[in-house]
């Protein structure tokens, strides 16, 4: 996307030079010539780019939603509009005026000696002097071009100053950032207190936490990340992931949204019981699902309150980045739909950028991969973010990768519950721990985690969340190896040097040694 921008920059600037020289009159007249054949090889690079890639081309027409109420963005659109249709009239009568073709002439003729002097004129299509005054509609048509892009930049300045700033500064801009904690120092949990809870359907609720100052540097989250909550639904206290639904690279504010689950522990409890001036122990911004530049275009696909770390990525890409995003939403129907009139209202002011299409059930019927891939096929060159219920993201995995989108671009978030003994892929090993200066021999039974044979022989081993995201029981496998179904938190370095958290690896070697 940046490379797209820098043409769109670069294309402006021969914009202004064009006119510039225009003004000028009888003295760059030459200047002016070729500054105007410039401008048309780029307005027909920019189109072809637009055809071959997913980058930053908004449709001309504009949308009804415009038409119904966006006043803002029809006004830029007519005038874009406008401009593109003055430019098309002033190239063609430009190219059929006399003083192009000597021009285009004299530069071929040493090249080619055969070439005419003249290559436009009245022995081509674009010479209109049998019934108008060229010149003179030219110069009309040529001012009128000037005065439109002079107003296309006041509307820029007036209501779109942060995306032309985007424009201008050419380089891509990279998601807010957050240190990951280092092998030697695991996360830890601090209590915050709850500022708000709001209902955002009849079954889920966005809970916002504020942060203080001391900690909002540590707090500081990456959009589409989440939290680890500890909530007291029962004696001890369960961990459960949820993942943030609104930017937080300030770390001030922390927004996550719950939505109940029939059964659920602790879902139930945080709906039920949480009020405002509650406090919870809360681990650091965990997780991976993040996207690496924000001015990359990106499809978000979500189902249900899979919208959670999607909404996150969506409002940072519009409000921080410069490419397009398009999100595509499943529900039961209206009713469930999170967030539905914030979305509305994004897809309306950002109607060049942020495509949203929505699909429910009760309206479109039953959703299968094939209809899936048909409603996708234009951004299969995109960025891709999967989150929802685990048969809609196989289902939109499989939609995607027939679309032929790379494995490097398709992202799935799963909140995987590490799996029942006698279910998981381990096997009976003889372990070895390293701690404090001593050595420690235990048996770790098949299907067992390590840190649960730790903690059955005695060991007292660091630990928290139990869930694979907060690092406190992370260890280094020296010899043997382990399966590590569950991981949100150790990045592809660290696996490679070794590290494995104790709460989710389980042993696939006879021996396993590790240390801490």
């Amino acid at each position: 996307m940046a490379a797209f921008n820098r043409l769109r920059v670069f294309h402006w600037l021969l914009a202004g030079l064009f006119g510039a020289a225009y003004l000028s009159g009888d003295d760059g007249e030459l200047l002016h010539v070729w500054l105007g054949y410039g401008l048309l090889v780029v307005l027909l690079v920019r189109p072809l780019l637009g055809l071959l890639r997913v980058r930053g081309f908004a449709g001309l027409l504009p949308s009804r939603a415009q038409w119904q109420g966006d006043r803002v963005a029809l006004g830029g659109k007519l005038l874009s509009l406008a401009m593109l249709g003055s430019f098309i009239v002033t190239g063609l009568l430009g190219l059929g005026m006399v003083d192009n073709g000597e021009v285009l002439g004299a530069a071929l003729q040493p090249l080619y000696p055969a070439a005419p002097a003249n290559l436009l004129g009245s022995a081509t299509p674009f010479d209109f002097s049998d019934w108008i005054d060229q010149e003179e509609v030219h110069e009309f048509f040529a001012n009128l071009s000037l005065w439109l892009i002079g107003l296309h930049v006041l509307w820029l300045l007036a209501f779109r100053r942060r995306l032309a700033w985007s424009m201008l500064r050419g380089t891509p801009t990279a998601a807010p950032t957050q240190a990951a904690p280092s092998a030697g120092t695991p996360a830890v949990s601090q209590p915050l207190t709850v500022t708000a809870v709001r209902a955002e359907t009849a079954d889920a609720a966005s809970i916002e936490f504020s942060v203080p100052e001391h900690l909002r540097a540590q707090f500081a989250a990456r959009p589409g990340q989440f939290l680890n909550l500890r909530v007291p639904c029962q004696e001890p206290p369960l961990w459960r992931c949820y993942s943030l639904s609104a930017p937080a690279e300030s770390g001030a504010l922390l927004r996550v949204t719950v939505k109940r689950v029939a059964g659920g522990r602790a879902s139930n409890w945080l709906l039920d019981h949480l009020k405002p001036g509650v406090s919870l122990d809360v681990l650091p911004p965990a997780g991976r699902f993040t996207p690496a530049a924000l001015d990359a275009d990106l499809l978000l696909v979500g189902a249900g309150s899979g919208i959670t770390p999607l909404f996150a990525i969506l409002q940072a890409a519009l409000s921080l980045g410069s490419g397009r995003v398009c999100l595509f939403y499943a529900n039961r129907d209206r009713e469930a739909t999170i967030f539905r009139r914030e979305l509305e209202a994004l897809a309306s002011a950002w109607p060049q950028r942020f495509s949203l299409l929505q699909w429910r059930d009760d309206e479109d019927g039953r959703l299968d991969a094939a209809g899936l891939s048909e409603q996708l096929a234009e951004w299969s060159r995109a960025d891709c973010f999967i989150c929802g219920p685990a048969p809609f993201m196989d289902m939109a995995e499989a939609a995607l990768q027939w679309l032929g989108v790379p494995p490097a671009r398709l992202h799935s978030e799963r909140f995987a519950a590490a799996p029942a003994r006698g279910e998981a892929p381990g096997i009976a090993s003889q372990l070895e721990v390293r701690i404090g200066g001593r050595r420690h021999r235990l048996e770790v039974k098949a299907g067992e985690v390590l840190l649960d044979g730790m903690e059955r022989a005695g060991l007292a081993t660091p630990s928290s969340c139990r869930s694979g995201v907060c690092a406190a029981c992370r260890c280094r496998v020296t010899a043997g190896s382990v399966a590590q179904p569950g991981n949100q938190v150790l990045g592809a370095r660290e696996l490679a040097e070794g590290w494995t958290l104790a709460c989710q690896a389980q042993p696939t070697s006879a021996q396993v040694v590790v240390e801490y």
